[in-house]
């Protein structure tokens, strides 16, 4: 996989010193935009969270050159949620990517889980990247085109001596381009509103604007725009669940735009706020992110028979949940078409009137509850 920016070629002609060759942009290196404040940012595991709330799990930490992060600021320390991984990044250079993505004391976010989800789901020779621009408490203001809006200090981008105070936007665009070079933004993830929870319609015009700005100014077309509701838990504050009526009308007014659901998501314990998702709510909710993006998706994300494989290598062909009692089966397309689903039956059973063959994912309800999704191939 491609991530060199420039190759210079040295030309022994008088009166020419150097010429500078821009690499093209590798296309199956796919790039996605995140932007917003801290349930975005990675709000679990930060400094803010009670011991309960610390649930690190192997899986949080596992890394692949084939998903980097764009650096947010520089950094030089160790990783909350991840700390036998060292922090070194240097402000917009590309790394493997681990948590975190954004500011240095923060945790993990909604793109761990939708990078994890993307690689069991997309082809093989497709690599990840992530520009991580959230904002930690910052209202959507800090993200519209030509305001200007302030930055928190707390929640400043830092690039060597210098701190980004100030533009949000244009900084967002800086870096998108950076990128570009690199690779082809495929993707926007939106989770904002806790600071704008009063708004309303006014809010859903603000968010129309950037997206559309956003677009036009990277050349990007109606690439696919995800944004993410806000708790929903009756324990958390009650003015952000107030914005989730707006939050789902973004799809009625961008274009290719589709809304990851908080349904059953609690606040994090010991979160004074009320406003952050618990570890296992920002797992699931990057999960979500990445079901409603690859509604959207192209085509080409399909992958072709045999390319598939998991996180831990294995090939997905065959690779079944283990089967349950009761609950279930239910089998869709990586575009999000629903194509059979057989309450409490086996898979091989669930198959059985599927005429195609190909990728599919599978969803099936475990014993203890949880929801287990992998990919399998039908030959």
């Amino acid at each position: 996989m491609r991530f060199t920016q420039k190759i210079k070629l040295v030309v022994l002609i008088a009166g020419v010193s150097a010429i500078e060759i821009k690499a093209e942009p590798d296309p199956n290196f796919h790039i996605y935009l995140l932007f917003g404040q801290s349930n975005m940012a990675g709000p679990c595991n930060n400094d803010n969270a009670i011991a309960e709330a610390r649930d690190p799990q192997p899986e949080d930490c596992d890394t692949t050159p084939r998903v980097k992060v764009l650096a947010w600021g520089d950094c030089s320390r160790d990783s909350k949620p991840c700390p036998s991984l060292p922090l070194k990044r240097t402000y917009d250079r590309w790394y493997t990517a681990f948590p975190p993505y954004h500011n240095c004391h923060e945790g993990i976010g909604p793109a761990d889980y939708f990078g994890k989800m993307l690689l069991d789901s997309i082809r093989e020779d497709i690599s990840i990247g992530f520009v991580p621009c959230a904002l930690s408490g910052q209202k959507i203001e800090v993200f519209m085109k030509g305001k200007n809006a302030p930055i928190d200090a707390h929640t400043q981008p830092t690039n060597g001596s210098q701190k980004i105070t100030s533009g949000g936007y244009e900084w967002m665009v800086k870096r998108a381009k950076i990128a570009q070079q690199t690779g082809v933004i495929k993707g926007i993830l939106l989770h904002q509103g806790e600071s704008n929870s009063g708004e309303g319609d006014a809010w859903v015009t603000k968010v129309k604007g950037i997206a559309a700005d956003l677009k036009k100014d990277l050349g990007l077309g109606d690439i696919p725009f995800i944004a993410g509701e806000l708790i929903q838990d009756p324990a958390a504050d009650p003015n952000a669940k107030n914005l989730n009526p707006y939050v789902n009308k973004l799809p009625e007014v961008i274009p290719h735009c589709a809304v990851a659901s908080s349904k059953d998501f609690v606040v994090r314990p010991g979160d004074t706020y009320r406003l952050h998702f618990s570890c296992s709510g920002i797992r699931e909710f990057g999960r979500r992110y990445a079901r409603a993006f690859l509604k959207l998706a192209d085509n080409d994300f399909v992958p072709r028979k045999g390319t598939v494989k998991t996180r831990s290598g294995r090939s997905a062909v065959h690779q079944f949940v283990v089967n349950t009692t009761g609950g279930t089966v239910t089998i869709y397309t990586l575009l999000g078409r629903i194509v059979g689903s057989n309450q409490a039956a086996g898979i091989d059973n669930a198959f059985h009137n599927i005429r195609s063959g190909g990728v599919y994912l599978v969803s099936r309800k475990l014993d203890d509850g949880r929801t287990a999704v992998v990919p399998v191939i039908k030959e």
